[in-house]
């Protein structure tokens, strides 16, 4: 019998393209479980932090895409240490005694962050070093060519996928939450 495990939706925001130059500045997860139906599905939790920087590294671009600015962010984030021990915390609760995957959409982005994270505060990282990456996930199950996995792309193809709210794009936990949907329109697919 295979393992149980509980899939963890992850999105972060970052200031530049790499951990230890640049910073993450907000992480967004949702987990995702198996219901009593058989089917994949989110579940309500959610967990969203903004960090405060401990890097030097600001792309102004990058800043522009998520809106949370360098002031903003040292005035209200989250000490690193204690931003990965409170993921650390409620990845555990939610994943009981279940083994945690990692799940992004653009998985290796997202994954190196919290993996970076995770070792520069000193933390084991729950997830471990494996990582399901929904854009190949969807290569896969679709047929599709690399860059026809983006977001837009797959909210034409799957039906119960909605529209991405252009409003909340980009904010880490509302992008974990549409990253869980899309997980369970993956998963919940024939074979």
């Amino acid at each position: 019998m295979a393992e149980s495990i509980t899939y963890f939706s992850i999105d972060v925001e970052a200031s530049g393209p790499v951990p230890g130059l640049f910073n993450m500045v907000s992480l967004g997860a949702v987990p995702v479980h198996h219901d009593e139906d058989g089917q994949w599905k989110p579940r309500s939790e959610e967990f969203y932090v903004e960090i405060k920087p401990a890097f030097e590294g600001f792309e102004t671009e990058a800043m522009e895409i998520h809106k949370l600015t360098k002031e903003h962010l040292d005035a209200n984030g989250v000490d690193t240490k204690e931003a990965m021990e409170q993921l650390n915390a409620w990845t555990l609760d939610q994943a009981q005694k279940t083994r945690a995957v990692f799940v992004g959409h653009n998985a290796p982005f997202d994954w190196m962050n919290v993996a970076y994270y995770f070792a520069y505060a000193g933390l084991k990282n729950p997830y471990g070093y494996n990582a399901l990456d929904t854009k190949a996930l969807a290569m896969g199950k679709l047929d599709l060519h690399w860059l026809d996995t983006n977001k837009e792309r797959l909210a034409e193809l799957l039906p119960n996928l909605p529209a991405l709210d252009t409003e909340q794009v980009h904010n880490a936990v509302y992008d974990a939450r549409y990253q869980a949907i899309l997980l369970c329109e993956l998963l919940n697919r024939p074979k």
